[in-house]
């Protein structure tokens, strides 16, 4: 009788190696592990530890998952997911990694590793903006950005005034936040001017 499992359940909790070898070996139609080890060609007595929960070298992995039909790098991030320390499992549980996904995604894997906590903290906020926002906005404010990013201080202090002047008499839940993140910048801004060129 086949077991149901619920996606919820199926997804919480990462697969093994050993379980993602036991399906491959049932998709692929093999009777049991010692049929699937003579079809594919690998020594047996290894093959059905690895079944049983041994983790074999990312060689013998790559070996497997190509004769099972299996996404290599899953298997490999099954292995080090299992091998890491507990505090350092869930920094292996993304596996639908790059490829599959965006070709930018490892750009921000990259930004993400080198930003420090406080960035990390706005670069959320943002992310979460952006997820609840049109694309068109989006991409207005990603421009907007930009053309900010290129303005010599003193003109970036003039349009900082401007738009305030112009946002002054509505209460909006973002202008608390806008002001204190002009107010911030010009307070970096003048204690570089003060410290020198940089």
């Amino acid at each position: 009788m086949a077991i149901r499992t619920n996606k919820a359940t199926e997804n919480a909790s990462p697969k093994t190696v050993a379980t993602m070898i036991r399906e491959a070996i049932e998709r692929n139609g093999h009777k049991d592990v010692k049929e699937c080890a003579r079809m594919i060609n690998v020594p047996y007595d290894l093959f059905n530890k690895v079944v049983g929960g041994h983790i074999p070298k990312d060689a013998q992995l790559v070996d497997y998952a190509k004769k099972l039909k299996i996404d290599g790098r899953e298997l490999i991030l099954a292995a080090y997911r299992e091998r890491a320390p507990t505090e350092m499992k869930r920094y292996f549980n993304s596996v639908q990694l790059l490829e599959n996904h965006n070709p930018f995604v490892q750009e921000i894997m990259e930004i993400l590793d080198s930003c420090n906590n406080d960035q990390l903290t706005e670069l959320l906020r943002i992310a979460r903006l952006i997820h609840g926002s049109p694309r068109d906005y989006c991409r207005k404010a990603g421009a907007l950005l930009g053309l900010y990013q290129q303005m010599r201080p003193d003109v970036m202090e003039h349009f900082d005034s401007l738009v305030l002047l112009a946002l002054r008499k509505d209460d909006l839940e973002g202008l608390s936040e806008f002001k204190k993140a002009i107010s911030y910048q010009k307070t970096v801004r003048a204690g570089r001017r003060g410290r020198g060129p940089v």
